[in-house]
């Protein structure tokens, strides 16, 4: 809860909130045109009936992410014990990473909160020689939950498969593999939309061919979180390589009881593996949102080798994983830049300024839609993304679910205003520098002069002030 009332929002967050404030048929247009099934999305509209204060709509997240720790470390308690549950409960109750994805107001808690559901019930009948009836049909709930909560989340179910297959549990197995056959025919109305949801996807999930440099992020991603500054980095990046040291030579020095640890081994590797080998077969996806439950499973992992662990051993994860969360986290309380830039205390400053005569022109959809989360009354516009570039992921259809077109020309955007204000992140204007200028900026300080810059922190707001009345 620390920051739920200062934290600032960004364009995905914006995103969900303007989606799920639109009729039911509206926001399945949205989504089918998205890259993300709708369940969040729903979700996310029923409970604004009951408040739409950002810190409320943060709440379902917080619920959730606390309910993962819970499923946890119940599933951890049934492999392990009631120690290793109990550390794994207080690594996830730190977690930056953890603290990040529940503040967001995303689908991300909610699949990772029904792929840890469905580990949990797999568990619990791989254990059990005759499962009761309820347990299965939680099973395929969890199982269609994940289908319907994240575009990724299906890597994140394979476990049980793969731990039965290596097992040679072939009739646990056969049972598994209905189930999730019937979790899938839940899913069913929404496979009509996969293809081009497919599509979408690989166009939306525009970051590079996963390097060293990403490979190494994910694994400082373990005990912390970027953004934050270099030296943060390297201390969780230490951290994180020497807690996994440890975890080897305590698993290692008890190799002859590791019937427990196989399943949330697999949890930890198969999801991420999965998604390395597309980035280099099909296209890059190989990001660190996309298997959360491997982290949450990292930290099960964690508290399994630090029950088992000598009392130095113990004392290591302990100042390793608390040092990892004193460095990172009060950066991501108080972090106001991009995406994250502080659009409250603009859209404030705008709500003062701009007259009936005035427009406010975004320079893209990323500062605008948190813009008309903070001040949907101002008079805003945003400008288009360049067709078909990596950026352009706001499909026709889901603009017209919101109601909320893009301009092509900024020229048509601001005409009949004698006044313009222009936001713009500073990033942005830096990049063009390099090619002689913002061509938005240059246009209308042809027509305009000079602006007044007013800035908020990274995010830029110029105004233009036409002197013939109109531009």
């Amino acid at each position: 809860m620390i920051g739920v009332t200062t934290r600032g929002i960004q364009y995905d967050d914006a995103f969900s909130i303007l989606l799920s404030g639109r009729p039911l048929g509206e926001i399945i247009q949205g989504t089918a045109a998205d890259t993300m099934p709708p369940l969040y999305y729903l979700l996310l509209h029923f409970w604004q009936f009951l408040g739409t204060s950002i810190a409320f709509q943060r709440l379902p997240g917080i619920l959730l992410s606390l309910g993962i720790i819970a499923l946890t470390y119940d599933m951890v308690s049934r492999l392990e014990g009631e120690s290793a549950a109990i550390w794994t409960g207080a690594i996830l109750a730190v977690s930056p990473l953890q603290y990040y994805h529940a503040q967001d107001i995303r689908m991300y808690s909610l699949a990772t909160f029904f792929i840890l559901g469905w580990n949990w019930m797999a568990v619990q009948i791989i254990q059990s020689e005759k499962a009761h009836w309820w347990k299965w049909i939680v099973l395929v709930i969890c199982g269609a939950g994940a289908l319907y909560s994240h575009a990724l989340a299906g890597f994140g179910l394979l476990i049980p498969f793969i731990y039965l297959f290596i097992k040679k549990n072939w009739k646990r197995l056969t049972s598994l593999i209905a189930a999730g056959i019937v979790s899938l025919m839940v899913f069913l109305p929404w496979l009509v939309y996969i293809p081009g949801q497919i599509a979408k996807v690989q166009q939306a999930f525009w970051t590079p061919v996963p390097g060293v440099v990403e490979i190494l992020q994910s694994i400082a991603m373990i005990l912390g979180d970027i953004p934050v500054p270099a030296w943060v980095l390297g201390v969780i990046l230490f951290s994180s390589i020497a807690v996994a040291v440890i975890c080897i030579m305590v698993f290692w020095r008890s190799r002859q009881n590791h019937n427990s640890v196989l399943y949330i081994f697999l949890m930890v590797i198969i999801p991420p593996l999965i998604l390395l080998l597309l980035s280099y077969t099909m296209r890059p996806v190989f990001v660190p949102r996309g298997f959360l439950s491997a982290y949450v499973a990292a930290a099960a992992l964690i508290g399994m080798a630090a029950s088992r662990g000598k009392g130095i051993e113990k004392a290591l994860i302990a100042g390793f994983v608390v040092l990892s969360a004193v460095c990172t986290l009060p950066y991501q309380i108080n972090f106001n830049g991009f995406p994250r830039s502080p659009f409250l205390q603009a859209s404030i400053y705008l709500h003062s300024e701009v007259k009936d005569r005035d427009i406010v022109l975004h320079d893209n959809k990323l500062s605008f839609f948190p813009f008309e989360v903070y001040a949907p009354d101002l008079n805003s516009r945003f400008l288009a993304d360049q067709p078909g570039s990596p950026n352009d992921t706001l499909a026709q259809q889901t603009r017209d679910a919101l109601g909320l077109h893009p301009y092509s020309d900024p020229s048509t955007a601001v005409q009949g205003y004698p006044r313009v204000f222009f936001v713009v992140f500073q990033q942005t204007v830096t990049e063009y520098e390099t090619g002689g200028g913002h061509p938005v900026m240059e246009s209308l300080g042809k027509l305009a002069g000079k602006p007044i810059v007013h800035p908020f922190g990274d995010l830029l707001i110029l105004e233009y002030s036409f002197l013939g009345g109109q531009p």
